[in-house]
């Protein structure tokens, strides 16, 4: 892999279509200048990785073979979601999405609390940062993002995580470079105006440990970055 890479196209069903998209067609063709013949890197963003010739340099469909495979492609060592509320500047949520990608985020939930300001967000533009942060970090895997959803349902939702965390500051609150490591892992990160009293009674309730992430206060979007790349960087204990 390596150097010799200058370029990863996301195809989500290449295996199936055997093309790229328009946008892909579009910036190999156009743009990239590649050629019928040439070799190109195709990910499907599900840990699949496809070296593939280029049998029809139509910059509106560019037609692959598929040269070679592999699957579960550098799988990261856990996976790590973050739960996070949008901030009022979207600049800085998509600026922490793009850096979580790079570094090794598995998924992103958005979350509506009471001190939540945007009512909606732009999903579709999210999608398309997370797949250019995949692509130019050279990553098999396109992390899973949820639409904006309120807190009780994600509550619900992150009944599936045996291994969940809250950052907040309290006497029981632990240090995010000492919490024990688990092979899956949530950290909610609060809105600019944090928590409530009452959502922070709810994620105590509902299993959600407390940790810190340094003696600093950190802005919603810096949090974020700085969970997933402590947690990305620590190592499991020698046993």
């Amino acid at each position: 892999m390596g150097s010799k890479i200058d370029f990863l196209f996301y195809s989500p069903d290449v295996e199936k279509t055997l093309a790229l998209d328009p946008i892909e067609s579009l910036h190999a063709i156009k743009v990239l200048r590649k050629r019928q013949g040439d070799l190109i890197q195709v990910t499907d963003g599900k840990g699949g990785w496809f070296s593939c010739e280029i049998t029809r340099p139509d910059p509106k469909s560019c037609g692959l073979a598929i040269r070679s495979a592999g699957y579960d492609w550098q799988r990261p060592e856990r996976e790590i979601y973050i739960a996070i509320s949008p901030t009022k500047n979207s600049d800085r949520i998509e600026y922490f999405l793009e850096k979580s990608i790079e570094i090794g985020v598995s998924g992103v939930y958005f979350i509506k609390t009471q001190n939540t300001y945007p009512q909606k967000i732009n999903l579709e533009r999210l999608e398309k940062i997370a797949v250019s942060a995949m692509k130019q970090s050279l990553k098999a895997y396109k992390p899973a993002l949820s639409g904006l959803i309120s807190f009780p349902e994600f509550i619900k939702e992150a009944a599936v995580f045996p291994h969940k965390f809250l950052a907040h500051l309290n006497d029981s609150s632990e240090d995010i470079i000492d919490v024990p490591l688990a092979d899956k892992m949530l950290v909610l990160i609060g809105p600019e105006g944090d928590f409530s009293k009452e959502e922070l009674q709810i994620a105590s309730e509902n299993g959600f440990q407390t940790l810190t992430l340094g003696k600093s206060r950190l802005r919603t979007e810096t949090a974020g970055v700085f969970a997933v790349s402590v947690l990305n960087a620590r190592k499991y204990p020698h046993t």
